[in-house]
């Protein structure tokens, strides 16, 4: 068992629980936090399962998930700290899409009442305990596991639900983006600072004694070149329109309808919005495609026939034909973008891991991103 400190009170987490629950008169028992493997963004994640006496004094349990921001650095991270928690406070209830229901977070009224500020340690009080004492965090409901795995075992229709869910996320902000200063914008206002990132990372793998096992030198040669004059790539971005995207879109981050009990938006919940934010809509397509690919391999849909599934969702909802927001060379252009932008910082950080997973690396996601690359600047 691990130890954790939170920053509200035994009080504020009972009054969330019984507000959440609907029972007015529940008390909380023992919190055992464990330790979650957190993402890239290294956001740590703790799963608490709260004992507790319901209205009626009988023993239940629930599951809860804490998220805290990290403070970590990086174009990539960047504001990674509050901008979940922000989306939760402002976007999620709006949303055609299920999110995660969300017990407290940072700017909860509750933390204001009487409740107080106090801080709650759980765990087995050892010496290395977790200090969650961040500016900004959210403590959200637990998914069934059954729900959010195995991804492996999607089929053409979960895809599809999922293509669906993402035209309807995009076609209620379509050209009308919110305007938040904490949302990520990957080919806007945080493109450079990623391009400047991925090019040190990249000239560190070039300097590597592995470098050349993941990166031929004309390969490295067009991906720096991208790196360091990024506009050609991003004028075809930005010259789509921008919509709320949710930024790391795919299976992994979608729970299905059997195991959440949801109608509504293809019955799928949608999770970590960590890099929530403002772009073209083919990033997000992009994104379900070539992650699906490198984790899963061959996948019923190709990226041509996603967009052939989402063209069809969206212009349903618009009621006019936006084919062109989603041209093959958008396609192009956001699967070479975010691939520049993101892949460096992944193989350098985990080249060992990857070294043994280079050829299917290359045949998944290296090799289709090169040609997509090189279609956008013949």
């Amino acid at each position: 068992m691990s130890t954790l400190t939170l920053p509200f009170s035994n009080s504020t987490l009972q009054a969330a629980l019984r507000r959440y629950l609907d029972q007015p008169s529940l008390e909380v028992g023992e919190v055992v936090p464990r330790k979650l493997g957190g993402g890239f963004s290294g956001s740590p994640v703790y799963r608490l399962k709260i004992s507790y006496y319901s209205e009626n004094g009988e023993p239940a349990e629930i599951n809860l998930v804490f998220k805290e921001g990290a403070q970590s650095g990086g174009a990539i991270s960047y504001s990674v700290a509050g901008r979940e928690s922000r989306f939760y406070n402002t976007l999620a209830a709006d949303l055609p899409v299920r999110t995660p229901q969300v017990l407290l977070n940072t700017y909860d009224d509750l933390l204001t009442e009487e409740h107080g500020h106090d801080t709650l340690v759980v765990g087995d009080g050892g010496s290395n305990s977790g200090l969650s004492l961040c500016n900004d965090w959210v403590l959200i409901e637990a998914l069934p596991k059954e729900g959010v795995w195995p991804q492996t075992q999607w089929n053409g229709q979960n895809y599809t639900d999922a293509v669906v869910a993402l035209a309807q996320l995009h076609a209620q902000r379509w050209a009308e983006t919110p305007n938040h200063s904490w949302l990520w914008e990957p080919t806007g206002a945080h493109a450079h600072a990623l391009a400047v990132q991925a090019r040190q990372a990249l000239l560190e793998i070039e300097g590597a004694r592995w470098g050349g096992e993941f990166f031929a030198p004309e390969e490295m040669r067009a991906w720096l070149a991208l790196l360091d004059n990024p506009d050609p790539l991003l004028t075809i971005l930005n010259s789509l329109p921008r919509t709320l995207i949710h930024g790391d879109y795919w299976p992994g981050n979608i729970a299905l309808k059997s195991a959440c009990g949801e109608e509504g938006s293809a019955g799928m919940t949608v999770f970590d919005w960590q890099f929530v934010g403002v772009g073209p809509a083919v990033y997000d397509l992009s994104c379900l495609h070539s992650t699906s690919r490198w984790w899963f391999g061959r996948l019923p849909y190709s990226l041509t026939e996603m967009r052939g599934l989402y063209l069809r969702e969206l212009n349903t909802l618009l009621g006019y034909r936006a084919n062109s927001a989603l041209s093959s060379e958008g396609l192009d252009a956001a699967r070479a973008w975010r691939f520049a932008t993101f892949w460096p910082s992944v193989i350098l950080q985990y080249h060992t891991v990857l070294l043994a997973r280079r050829a299917y690396l290359r045949s998944t996601v290296l090799e289709p991103a090169l040609a997509s690359l090189g279609r956008c600047m013949a």
